[in-house]
């Protein structure tokens, strides 16, 4: 069966080195950032995945994060700044920042040694508001070995139609009102004008040329009303192939905002791109 490993319990050849979830504490900016970093069974080095959530981060994709880590890959799932008990306050500048601060976290000596990482071997993986973080670290950050973007929210392009647009901006203080409720440290107006004066910085059709040089997934939902594919999708995919044919894959899925009901499909997917692009150093059963 192909995506066996997936789902299956794993043997545990080495009672040594069961699976394990491990509570982490990351510092970003000084301020303590809390997650839980999923280590697969064997000795390993294992590949590392940062699984980034969206916002406000009501889905934490954590049935995916036991799927890859069955497939032999410590996965780490933590919160920014402002949200849900890490400490600071919430911003989107603060999320990329963050998204450093836990790569450097993965690829740190001490860590690697701890869990059984494979410094080399780090992915980002992020949905909505985690896609965008995931596609603008890679834009600027060189040694990441793959990124696969789900349903990625381009708060540039929002951002950028914001200004002029009324029915856009009453989208963004509609979802932002509702969304900000778990976070602190921060408003709606102020998330939005910080959207606004970084929609050209952070438009994804603006850094398509620097994540050509990445190997790239992107993956959207047909029925998505929130990153609507019109908006988000379709036109990144056009400047992407501009720049990048061979290591830029996109899909399309006929499922919503957050594949309610294609969770399977999304993770099958991922996976078989990801066995493409990374060499495990262990084979994992």
């Amino acid at each position: 069966m192909r995506f066996e490993k997936l789902y299956a319990d794993p043997i545990i050849e080495d009672p040594g080195f069961p699976p394990e979830s491990m509570a982490v504490v990351i510092n970003s900016g000084g301020n303590n950032l809390y997650g839980v970093l999923y280590t697969a069974a064997g000795m390993g080095p294992h590949p590392s995945m940062i699984l980034l959530h969206g916002f406000p981060g009501t889905e934490r994709n954590l049935d995916m994060a036991h799927a890859f880590r069955r497939a032999g890959w410590n996965t780490l799932v933590f919160h920014y700044r402002g949200s849900w008990g890490s400490e600071g306050c919430f911003s989107f500048q603060n999320v990329l920042d963050d998204v450093k601060a836990a790569i450097a976290f993965v690829k740190s000596e001490e860590t690697a040694r701890k869990y059984r990482i494979d410094r080399d071997n780090t992915v980002l993986v992020g949905h909505s508001m985690g896609g965008f973080a995931a596609l603008l670290t890679a834009a600027e950050y060189s040694d990441i070995k793959a990124c696969a973007a789900i349903a990625p929210f381009d708060f540039g392009a929002i951002g950028e139609n914001s200004e002029g647009d009324d029915k856009a901006l009453r989208f963004l203080q509609g979802m932002f009102k509702e969304c900000i409720v778990p976070l602190k440290g921060n408003t709606v107006e102020e998330l939005i004008n910080e959207a606004m004066a970084n929609g050209n910085k952070w438009s994804f059709i603006n850094n398509a040329e620097k994540l050509a040089k990445h190997k790239l997934l992107l993956i959207a939902a047909k029925r998505d009303s929130l990153s609507i594919p019109e908006l988000h999708y379709y036109p990144f995919v056009n400047e992407m192939l501009k720049y990048n044919t061979e290591n830029f894959e996109y899909k399309m899925i006929d499922s919503d905002h957050s594949f309610q009901d294609k969770r399977i499909l999304l993770t099958e997917i991922i996976e078989d791109w990801l066995e493409k692009q990374v060499q495990q150093k262990s084979n994992i059963k």
